[in-house]
């Protein structure tokens, strides 16, 4: 009978672990690298945003400067707060694509460092239907 709780609790210890070591562990959005398609809100999208524009002080639900929340995925595709931001299936005129090709004005941060990656996997995120996958 203890062997079977032992081994039950040996298998409950496995599934943990390997569940935290699927979580992210970006450290910057250098980090972030943005595949050619299947593009996840959960592993791409949100770890880039939240680095980018939804911290402290900025797009996060506490401060919502120029009245944007870009916390979650709601708040980011919430059309009352953020008309235009995120259009889905049509990049081109989605307002955050426009922002980070800097075709439509935004102070940006200094510690920014935004690549063509981060710009065509937001993209790529916008046209697959900017879906909360």
């Amino acid at each position: 009978m203890k062997v079977i709780q032992y081994s039950h609790l040996i298998l409950i210890l496995i599934i943990v672990a390997l569940m935290n070591s699927c979580e992210n562990t970006f450290t910057s959005q250098n980090d972030i690298i943005f595949p050619d398609s299947n593009v996840s809100y959960q592993l791409h999208v949100k770890p880039f945003i939240q680095f980018t524009c939804a911290y402290y002080g900025c797009h996060n639900s506490e401060f919502r400067a120029g009245g944007r929340d870009l916390s979650s995925y709601f708040a980011l595709t919430d059309n009352a707060m953020n008309l235009g931001l995120i259009i889905p299936y049509d990049p081109e005129n989605s307002i955050l694509v426009q922002i980070l090709q800097r075709k439509y004005f935004h102070r940006f941060s200094e510690q920014w460092y935004i690549t063509d990656n981060h710009i065509k996997g937001i993209s790529r995120w916008i046209a697959e239907g900017a879906l909360n996958n």
